[in-house]
């Protein structure tokens, strides 16, 4: 498709799930653009609090609500949202989670980006800030030779305009539409986890991809604020999950096993899987109860993603 002279036409996919409140802020954020979107679509995996009700009395008229049958995983409702807005026929494609709220410039900054008129260019990522405004720097990285996630950027690197990066995340990434023919869409069935890293570092094998520090995009998610520990020296380690919710270990350890083992060299394998279990291994044995449980979880994690065994095979 050859570049047009025309305004680009812009949407932003939100996907949700029981977080009323916060959607209600992020539909409000990309309302307020200072570019204003052509559309937003939020894709609602089947929410069951009041986001129905919300969207209907608050914002019927100005987004497009795509209610999904049952909750497939934010996957899914990713892969639904850029299929959506590709097969619309917009030209960019911003999408996010419901639990952040861009800053009224974020649209604007990417457009103004060097990189926005380059047709090399496959994606560009808004800098994602705490509440506290702490840039989430681990959400940027370029990868190693087995495909593990190296952090390169550090808070001195933001005042450049670009940042080289190869993989990112699904909170603030605007994606061409070229990038998105030639490469497809993301993994539906991946469920939850690394449906971002997989399909940021899909593109960049072929499209050069950016971090725009200007645009900024604010993460609610408390979780970011939580205390961390270090765990023999090695790691740094956030709070634990409770044993009901051990089922997202499973997904984190299945899709990253299936991305490395299918997108790098399978004489990596050994190497993988001991890179991808030994810290989940070692959070178990020293810090968390229900070690016999959680390593079950962990051995189904492993032969599924050894196997491409994916979907919703675990969870609520």
């Amino acid at each position: 498709m050859e570049a047009s002279s025309e305004r680009p036409r812009i949407a932003a996919v939100v996907v949700t799930y029981n977080r009323c409140e916060r959607l209600e802020g992020c539909i409000e954020a990309l309302l307020h653009q200072e570019r204003p979107l052509d559309e937003i679509l939020v894709i609602d995996n089947a929410s069951t609090d009041n986001s129905r009700e919300m969207l209907k009395e608050k914002f019927e008229g100005k987004i497009t609500n795509i209610r999904m049958e049952e909750n497939l995983g934010g996957a899914y409702g990713f892969y639904e949202g850029i299929r959506l807005a590709y097969e619309k026929g917009h030209d960019w494609i911003w999408v996010m989670d419901d639990d952040v709220e861009p800053e009224p410039d974020a649209l604007k900054a990417l457009i103004d980006s060097p990189a926005f008129s380059d047709p090399s260019v496959g994606y560009l990522g808004s800098l994602v800030v705490s509440p506290q405004w702490v840039p989430q720097l681990w959400m940027y990285c370029r990868f190693s030779m087995t495909l593990g996630r190296r952090r390169v950027i550090r808070k001195k690197d933001l005042k450049a305009p670009l940042l080289d990066i190869e993989g990112g995340s699904f909170v603030g990434s605007l994606f061409r539409r070229e990038a998105i023919e030639t490469m497809g869409f993301p993994i539906k069935d991946f469920f939850i986890y690394w449906d971002d890293t997989e399909y940021t570092y899909r593109i960049s094998t072929r499209y050069k991809t950016f971090l725009v520090p200007s645009s900024v995009i604010i993460h609610r998610n408390a979780l970011g604020a939580l205390p961390r520990r270090r765990l023999l020296g090695l790691w740094d380690i956030s709070p634990g999950l409770p044993l009901e919710q051990a089922w997202r270990s499973y997904y984190l350890i299945r899709n990253g096993i299936y991305f490395r083992t299918r997108s790098g060299s399978p004489w990596f394998l050994p190497y993988i899987l001991v890179a991808s279990l030994a810290r989940p291994l070692a959070v178990v044995i020293f810090l968390r109860n229900h070690k016999i449980k959680r390593c079950r979880v962990f051995w189904q994690a492993t032969i599924d993603g050894i196997k491409g065994r994916l979907g919703k095979r675990m969870g609520p």
